[in-house]
């Protein structure tokens, strides 16, 4: 029996603005997505269709199920296949793994069953299950708009950036729910962003959504503020909880984040899709 294995990588979000609310009850944002070189292992091989996590997510609750599904009956026949995801992107840590899980499965797929779907179709596929999971199909660096899905592609960044992941899983749902009208930039415009981009002039940049997040989830906060204490510029990935900064892991940083019990990560940009 042949088994495909592929990776499927997370991303942070370099900046995240909260333009404004949306009439179906959604937030406008503009964002700076970025892929890196952490990556969840995903095995596809010949069966009845199965989706099977390292992690134990129930099938009928697994982002991919919901995808597969849709393609199924787009297609009009099943997909004879089942597909293992061994899990190595934090859950509820804001780095976009399950809608990553989402666009590399379905490319997947479609390439195995021949094609039948345009890239087109399949993004609008993965864009119904999440909002995060269009970006996925390029990948590099992206700024998002709308929803996060209205892509705009930018020059590939080649960062080292380390991921520091506190023993809490935020809810995006919760976050979002806090927004207030202080926390709206409605005047951010993308090129704004694209020129702090260009210049290298990371210190500018900023998560709106990150810091209700560190101020509802007490466990990221304690990150960007140890990040800070150490003169970084601590950046929270989504929603939280994962907290990053861009630089290569430095002793103090790995040991203060041992004594806390924070999961470390080293990662680069991940430029191969």
């Amino acid at each position: 029996m042949s088994v495909t294995k592929i990776l499927s990588p997370a991303k942070v979000n370099l900046g995240l603005w909260l333009v404004g609310k949306r009439s179906d009850g959604y937030h406008n944002i503009l964002t700076v997505f970025h892929a890196i070189d952490l990556c969840d292992e995903i095995e596809i091989r010949e069966g009845p269709l199965r989706i099977e996590t390292s992690t134990g997510i129930p099938q009928e609750e697994n982002l991919v199920f919901k995808a597969l599904t849709e393609l199924q009956r787009r297609l009009g026949r099943d997909i004879e296949l089942s597909i293992y995801i061994n899990k190595r992107i934090p859950v509820g840590a804001g780095l976009g793994g399950g809608s990553s899980n989402v666009a590399t499965v379905l490319r997947e797929v479609n390439r195995i069953m021949g094609e039948p779907l345009s890239e087109e179709e399949l993004i609008e596929i993965a864009g119904a299950v999440s909002s995060d999971a269009p970006f996925f199909f390029g990948g590099g660096t992206a700024l998002g708009m709308g929803r996060g899905d209205v892509l705009r592609k930018v020059d590939d960044l080649e960062l080292d950036i380390t991921l520091l992941v506190p023993n809490v899983e935020a809810s995006t749902r919760i976050v979002y729910s806090a927004v207030k009208e202080r926390h709206l930039t409605p005047n951010i415009k993308p090129e704004d962003v694209l020129d702090i981009l260009r210049e290298g002039r990371y210190e500018a940049l900023e998560n709106r959504l990150g810091e209700i997040a560190s101020e509802m989830y007490p466990e990221i906060g304690e990150v960007v503020r140890f990040l800070e204490h150490l003169g970084l510029k601590a950046l929270v990935s989504g929603s939280g909880s994962a907290v990053f900064y861009i630089g290569k892991l430095t002793p103090e940083v790995e040991a203060g984040a041992k004594l806390r019990g924070w999961k470390v990560f080293e990662t680069k940009s991940w430029l191969g899709v």
